[in-house]
């Protein structure tokens, strides 16, 4: 069962079509590993890293948004922050993933979702298949586990369900990408983090 959560924040509509891409790309991989049986394992790596693209991306564009969006400025971020942000370029997962938890901007109510992201991080950057930084697993079989490809659901769905719902735009710059429809069950029907 997929599920969808809104598009109403992002900064750049063409990042934000690029992401829907990107989630087309992975429901036609997720198809795939269904109806691959054991051979599914293969699509873990190329889901896996997709997954943290979209998240890299997701949080590219927060900062975008703080440091370009002047007049608009972005919902549930103090000026302070703006301020500093405006100084300051973010472009690599990791400074966006520290400056997101510097700046405390997703709700981490024990669930770790910097660790998360940190974690997915590290694992997209074991794309290479030397190995040349000795980090995790050598047998890249073992990298992309089961376990990793969930939770790098578990982070894109963090991500995206905070940024629908704190860091939302206003109601004049939305709807111009889509509704950005994830093809796995939601971790939290609810719809809180």
């Amino acid at each position: 069962m997929n599920f969808v959560v809104d598009d109403n924040f992002f900064g750049d509509f063409k990042l934000g079509d690029n992401v829907q891409y990107n989630l087309e790309v992975l429901r036609g991989l997720y198809s795939a590993q269904a109806q691959a049986g054991d051979s599914g394992r293969f699509f873990r790596k190329p889901i896996t890293i997709l997954l943290a693209s979209i998240a890299e991306a997701l949080l590219y564009d927060l900062f975008w948004r703080m440091k370009h969006h002047t007049r608009e400025g972005v919902p549930n971020v103090i000026d302070d922050v703006l301020v500093e942000e405006r100084e300051r370029t973010r472009d690599k997962f990791k400074t966006l993933i520290d400056g997101a938890k510097k700046h405390h901007l997703f709700a981490d109510e024990g669930d770790g979702i910097y660790d998360r992201l940190d974690r997915l991080r590290e694992v997209r950057n074991r794309i290479h298949i030397q190995n040349s930084n000795a980090k995790l697993e050598r047998d890249e079989l073992d990298v992309y586990t089961e376990e990793r490809q969930k939770e790098a659901e578990r982070a894109v769905e963090g991500v995206l369900r905070q940024m629908a719902t704190k860091r939302q735009r206003s109601t004049n710059a939305q709807g111009y990408v889509g509704e950005l429809e994830l093809p796995w069950e939601p971790y939290d029907p609810s719809g809180t983090m």
